[in-house]
C-alpha cells in the first residue's frame, strides 16, 4: 500500500490542533521518511522537537534544513534556521562560523562582525592563534572604521612570530587613524611598526606624511636619520630622507640622498632630473648641471634625450657661458648624429674652454673639429699651439673624417654609438655642492672624481702635399688604426687591422698594432660628458631629416638600434594578472573586489577568441554575484557565457543549471524548471538536477 502524504499531513495538523504534539511528530516523521527533500516539514519537525525539549532531535533536522538552504543560496532562510540552532547551542563555533559567512554574504556587517568576534575570541582562548588571526582580519575588512582591531591583529601576529603581518597591521591602523583625524594615535601606530621593522615602507611613508603635514619636518628627519644610522642597507629610507630635506629646503642634503638612491638603483635616475629642476627653479645652475650630467647617459639610453636637452636649454637661457651645460649640449648633438649641430656645439665648447681657461675642454673640442672640418686650418693651428705649450704628444696628420668613418661609413650608417664615450666627454660630475666626492656609475662605466680627459689625442692638421708611395700609404693606414685604438674604437680597430694585413701582409706595423690592441691601451678613457651649445647657436633640438643617399641619420633605424620600438599591444599577462587577482579576492571573500577584477579581465578578451578565458570570467562573475546576493546580475553573466559559439555539452549544462538556480532563488519556479529540464534532457545524472526538477514541479 502506497504512502498517502496528504492524509499524513492532515492527521498531523489535527493532532496539533488538539495539542497532541507527540502524535503530530509521528505523522510528520512519516512524511520526511518518505520524502527526504521535504525541508519545510523537516523545519517544522525541528520546531516541534524543540518545544518538546528534545534538543538533539531538533538540531538534527535544523542542521539538515540550514545546510540545504545555505547550499541553494537562500541566505535569509539559512540564517533563520541557524539562529534557531544558535539558541539551542549558543557557544557553537561551527554555528557562529556559518552565521558570520551568511551575514557577510547578505551584507549585514554588524551581525557578521559580532559572530566573527565570537569566533576570534573562541579560537584565541583555545590557543588557535592562526585561526583567531584570520577572524580578526575578516573583522578589519568588514568594518573600515574599526581601528582597534588592528592592535589586536598586531599583538596576535607578534605572538606567532609573524613580524611582517604585525607591522602591516600597525600601518593599517595608522592609515585609518589618519583618515579619521586621530593624528596622535596614528603616530603611535606608525612608530610601533617602525620599532619592530624599521624599514617598513608603509610605516615610513605614513610617519613622514603625518609629520610633514603637521609641519614637523625636523622631527621626521631626526627619526629617519636615527633609523638609517642603524640600518645602512635600508635603501627604502633614502627616498623619504631626500623628500624630507627638500621639504625643509636643504637641497644639499637632499642631493646627497638622491645620489645614493641612484647609485644603489640606476633605474631611479629620474630623481636626478627632478633634483636638477629643483635647482633650476632656484637658479642654482651649477648644481642643476651636476644633476643633469649624472642623469644624461641614462636619459639618452632611455629615450629621454629631448627632455634632457630641454632642461639644458633652460640653463643656457640664463647662463649662455655655462661650460657644464655646453658639454651636455655636445653630448646631445653627438647622440643625435647631426654633423652640423655637432660642429657648432664643438666650436662653442672650444671658444668657452679658451675663454675660461679649461685647456682640456678646448683641446678636446679642437681635436674633434680637426677631424670634422680639416679645411679650417685655424683649429689645427690652435691645437698645435696648445700641444707645444703644454707638451702634449703630437701625432701625424690625419686627413679623413672620424665622424664619417664612425657614423656614416662612407655613405651608409655604421655601427651605433657606444653607451659611454664615442666623441663627446661623458659626464662624471664628482663633487657635490657640499664638497663631498661622489663615485657614480652609469651603464657599466665607472666615473671617478677627475678632471676632463681627452677622448682622442690632438691631431695636427697642417695639410701638406700627400706622399702617395706604398710605404707612406702603409704608414698612414697604421696611424689611422692607432687612432682608433687610442680613441677606444676597438671593433673598428680589429676590422681595420684585418684589412691592413689582407692588403699589406703581416708587417712590423700590424704586429705593433695587435700588441697595442691587446696591451690594455684600448680601454675606454674616463671622461666627463660634454655637450655644447654656443649662445649664437639655437638651442632647439635639431629634427633629424629623412635618410638620403648621402647616408644622413635615419631616426627609425637608430630607435631600432637602441631597442626603442613602438610598444606592443597588451599581452596575455594583463589578463592573467587581473584574473588571478580576482581569484585571490574571491577566495578571501572580498566579493566586490573580485567582481571588479573579473570584469576588467573579461574586458581584455573576446568571447569567441578560441580560448576559454571569457567563459571562465563570465562563469565566475555569475557565481560571485550570486554569493553577493545579486541573482539578477548573475543571470546576465551566465547568459553572456551562453552566447559563446563553441561551448561543449558540459559547459552548456553547467550554465543551464546555474540559470535554473538563479531563477529558483528568485521564486521563478517555472523558468527554473525550464532550465533544469534542459539539463535533465541531456544528462539525468548532472549534480542534483533530478531532485531540483521534482521540487520545481511541486513548487510550480
Amino acid at each position: 500500500m502506497s504512502f498517502d502524504k496528504t492524509k499524513a499531513m492532515r492527521n498531523a495538523e489535527k493532532f496539533l490542533a488538539q495539542g497532541k504534539i507527540k502524535a503530530a511528530i509521528g505523522e510528520y516523521q512519516q512524511v520526511v521518511d518518505h520524502d527526504s527533500k521535504d525541508f519545510g516539514t523537516m523545519n517544522l519537525l525541528g520546531d516541534l522537537y524543540s518545544k518538546s525539549g528534545e534538543a538533539k532531535s531538533a538540531l538534527r533536522y535544523y542542521n539538515k534544513v540550514a545546510e540545504h538552504y545555505s547550499k541553494q543560496g537562500f541566505s535569509q532562510k539559512a540564517i533563520a534556521v541557524y539562529n534557531k540552532i544558535n539558541k539551542i547551542q549558543p557557544n557553537s563555533v561551527q554555528v557562529s562560523e556559518k552565521l558570520a559567512e551568511l551575514y557577510k554574504t547578505k551584507g549585514s556587517v554588524t551581525e557578521a562582525k559580532s559572530h566573527y568576534v565570537v569566533l576570534a575570541e573562541s579560537y584565541q582562548a583555545k590557543g588557535r592563534m592562526v585561526e583567531a588571526l584570520a577572524m580578526w582580519k575578516q573583522i578589519a575588512v568588514l568594518d573600515p572604521t574599526n581601528t582597534e582591531v588592528f592592535s589586536t591583529i598586531a599583538e596576535v601576529s607578534l605572538k606567532e612570530g609573524q613580524t611582517q603581518d604585525a607591522v602591516d597591521a600597525y600601518a593599517d591602523a595608522g592609515e585609518r587613524f589618519m583618515s579619521r583625524g586621530l593624528f596622535g594615535d596614528a603616530e603611535t601606530a606608525f612608530l610601533s611598526g617602525l620599532e619592530h621593522l624599521p624599514t617598513h615602507q608603509r610605516c615610513v611613508d605614513g610617519f613622514v606624511n603625518l609629520l610633514v603635514g603637521q609641519g614637523r619636518v625636523a622631527a621626521a628627519i631626526e627619526k629617519l636619520e636615527a633609523i638609517y644610522a642603524e640600518n645602512k642597507n635600508a635603501h627604502e629610507l633614502l627616498s623619504a630622507l631626500a623628500d624630507c630635506y627638500l621639504e625643509a629646503g636643504d637641497k644639499e642634503k637632499a642631493e646627497k640622498y638622491v645620489v645614493k638612491i641612484v647609485e644603489h638603483d640606476p633605474s631611479q635616475y629620474p630623481k636626478l632630473l627632478a633634483m636638477a629642476k629643483r635647482f633650476l627653479d632656484s637658479q642654482e645652475f651649477a648644481a642643476a648641471c651636476r644633476m643633469l650630467t649624472m642623469a644624461s647617459e641614462h636619459m639618452i639610453a632611455g629615450g629621454q634625450a629631448e627632455e634632457l636637452v630641454e632642461v639644458v636649454r633652460q640653463v643656457l637661457d640664463h647662463e649662455p657661458d655655462n661650460l657644464d651645460a655646453v658639454r651636455l649640449w655636445v653630448r646631445f648633438c653627438t647622440w643625435q648624429k647631426d654633423e652640423d649641430a655637432l660642429k657648432n656645439s664643438l666650436r662653442r665648447l672650444a671658444e668657452l674652454g679658451n675663454a675660461q681657461g679649461s685647456v682640456e675642454d678646448e683641446r678636446f673640442a679642437l681635436s674633434q673639429l680637426v677631424i670634422l672640418v680639416p679645411q679650417e686650418a685655424k683649429f689645427a693651428e690652435r691645437l698645435l699651439e696648445i700641444n707645444n705649450e703644454y707638451g702634449f704628444e703630437d701625432h701625424a696628420p690625419v686627413t679623413h673624417s672620424a665622424f664619417d668613418e664612425r657614423f656614416l661609413g662612407g655613405g651608409s650608417l655604421a655601427a651605433p654609438i657606444d653607451d659611454v664615450a664615442d666623441f663627446a666627454i661623458v659626464g662624471a660630475v664628482i663633487e657635490s655642492s657640499n664638497g663631498e666626492t661622489v663615485r657614480f656609475e652609469t651603464n657599466g662605466f665607472e666615473m671617478e672624481p677627475a678632471s676632463v680627459e681627452v677622448v682622442a689625442e690632438a691631431v695636427e692638421a697642417i695639410v701638406e702635399p700627400v706622399d702617395m708611395s706604398p710605404e707612406a700609404e702603409r704608414q698612414r693606414e697604421a696611424e689611422s688604426i692607432k687612432f682608433y685604438i687610442e680613441s677606444g674604437y676597438i671593433e673598428l680597430a680589429e676590422k681595420a687591422i684585418e684589412e691592413f694585413e689582407g692588403r699589406f701582409g703581416s708587417t712590423s706595423e700590424s704586429q705593433e698594432l695587435r700588441s697595442l690592441l691587446g696591451s690594455g691601451q684600448a680601454d675606454q678613457p674616463e671622461s666627463q660628458a660634454a655637450v655644447a651649445t654656443p649662445a649664437a647657436v639655437s638651442v632647439a633640438p635639431v629634427e633629424p631629416e629623412p635618410a638620403k643617399a648621402s647616408g644622413l641619420f635615419d631616426i627609425d633605424e637608430f630607435r631600432n638600434e637602441l631597442g626603442l620600438e613602438e610598444p606592443d599591444a597588451a599581452d596575455d599577462s594583463d589578463f592573467e594578472t587581473k584574473y588571478n587577482t580576482a581569484i585571490a579576492y574571491k577566495e578571501m571573500g572580498l566579493l566586490e573586489q573580485a567582481i571588479a577584477e573579473f570584469q576588467d579581465a573579461a574586458g581584455i578578451v573576446k568571447p569567441n577568441d578560441g580560448s576559454r578565458r571569457f567563459f571562465n570570467c563570465a562563469n565566475l562573475l555569475g557565481h560571485s554575484f550570486m554569493e553577493n546576493g545579486m541573482p539578477k546580475l548573475a543571470m546576465k553573466w551566465y547568459q553572456r557565457a551562453l552566447e559563446i559559439t563553441d561551448l561543449n555539452g558540459d559547459e552548456k549544462q553547467a550554465l543551464w543549471y546555474e540559470l535554473g538556480v538563479v531563477h529558483e532563488s528568485e521564486g521563478e519556479f517555472t523558468e527554473a524548471g525550464k532550465y533544469f529540464e534542459q539539463v535533465y534532457t541531456e544528462n539525468v545524472d548532472f549534480r542534483d538536477v533530478r531532485e531540483r526538477l521534482k521540487n520545481m514541479v511541486i513548487a510550480a
